[in-house]
């Protein structure tokens, strides 16, 4: 019997939801920002309700029990050993990329990034007056895999500082298996070049047989070559209660990080603090059921679009994405067209590969079936008969 409700529509353009709110006055449903349209669990709530018990909302430390509690799940889920002494406490992924690049190197040094990918990490290399290198993801077999060997090709250049890395990738959802990640930390380590993994999306595996794994937990030698950026927020959908931290266990590259992040980067909300507690300590059927109704989303996506001709797609492993390969779609303009017909989707260029849209299937299952019924309208109407 299921505890959560994932199949009752929330109304929130009026409580100022970005994701909602990108088209007002508008017939246009927004499957676009990886922002879930399901309530957030019950259990981090109350965590929130009993942090304002307390009557002053100021400035906050990292609070030790996180620190402790983040230790116990990364055990517990991961059997990853990690030295509470290892973590640094941050606002958000996003700008922990940009400090994380910061750390490594210096100015005309290059970043590589695998390409289509989340579109902050196809901006961090300018941010931070470093060059940006792109390794384009192959699709085999409907799969998207790393390309090894322009990967080391590219690492073995002494500029190349870092490589920046989505585990489970954003946005084509494939969640990388340990000799995957070993492969690659490997070619990192012997060309010394670190990597800064994105962690975000740890807890949305949907396949059974596949689990996340964290680069830095394979061995000791890749764990002092890698900083990873984690949060909860994708996992237990609190997106605008943000909160992240950095496991880095070499010494001189966490003092590094946390000096290129002081100054200009804000402090953590102390609800975000007792959110993010909530979280690593949940041991709830939440992300059980998470998953599995997320699972159904993505098989009535995939069978959708195998019957659209036009569009196409590979298989979604992780995240609550699906990459859409629309290049076969006679249209200059992609997102605008899909728009005219009532669906708002992430258009392919901001993430490097034009001719794709990315469809965020965490919606309630009434709401993606009738964002569906629009996507097979749409395709049938623009391929020739």
């Amino acid at each position: 019997m299921s505890v959560f409700d994932f199949d009752t529509q929330h109304e929130r353009a009026k409580f100022s939801s970005s994701k909602w709110l990108k088209y007002p006055n508008r017939d246009i449903l927004p499957f676009w920002v990886a922002d879930m349209d399901f309530a957030t669990p019950n259990f981090i709530i109350e965590a929130i309700q009993e942090r304002l018990k307390h009557p002053v909302i100021g400035y906050t430390d990292e609070p030790e029990e996180l620190l402790a509690t983040f230790v116990d799940w990364a055990k517990r889920r991961y059997d990853w050993y990690v030295n509470p002494d290892w973590l640094v406490s941050f606002t958000s992924v996003v700008p922990g990329l940009s400090a994380a690049v910061a750390s490594v190197g210096q100015d005309g040094d290059s970043s590589l990034v695998m390409t289509p990918i989340y579109p902050p990490f196809l901006d961090v290399a300018e941010i931070n007056h470093r060059t940006r290198t792109d390794s384009a993801l192959l699709l085999e077999h409907g799969r998207w895999v790393m390309d090894f060997d322009d990967i080391a090709r590219q690492t073995a250049n002494p500029s190349t500082t870092t490589l920046l890395l989505s585990n489970p990738q954003n946005p084509t959802g494939r969640v990388y298996t340990p000799n995957e990640l070993l492969h690659l930390g490997e070619i990192c380590v012997r060309n010394n070049t670190l990597v800064i993994s994105d962690d975000i999306h740890w807890g949305l595996c949907l396949d059974r047989n596949l689990e996340h794994t964290p680069i830095a937990s394979l061995n000791e030698e890749i764990a002092n070559n890698t900083l990873t950026l984690i949060s909860h927020t994708k996992s237990y959908n609190i997106a605008g209660l943000q909160s992240a931290l950095a496991v880095i266990p070499n010494e001189d590259l966490r003092e590094r990080f946390t000096e290129a992040k002081s100054g200009w980067m804000s402090g953590v909300s102390p609800l975000a603090y007792a959110a993010a507690i909530a979280a690593y300590a949940d041991q709830s059927t939440w992300l059980e059921e998470l998953q599995s109704y997320l699972r159904a989303n993505r098989d009535l996506l995939e069978t959708v679009v195998s019957e659209c001709r036009g569009v196409s797609m590979g298989h979604v492993e992780g995240t609550h994405l699906a990459w859409l390969d629309a290049r076969p779609l006679p249209l200059q303009d992609l997102a605008r067209y899909f728009e005219s017909h009532g669906l708002g989707l992430s258009d392919g260029v901001e993430f490097g590969a034009p001719g794709f849209v990315r469809f965020n299937f965490a919606a309630p299952r009434q709401l993606l079936e009738l964002g569906l019924a629009r996507l097979k309208t749409a395709c049938e109407c623009a391929m020739p008969s």
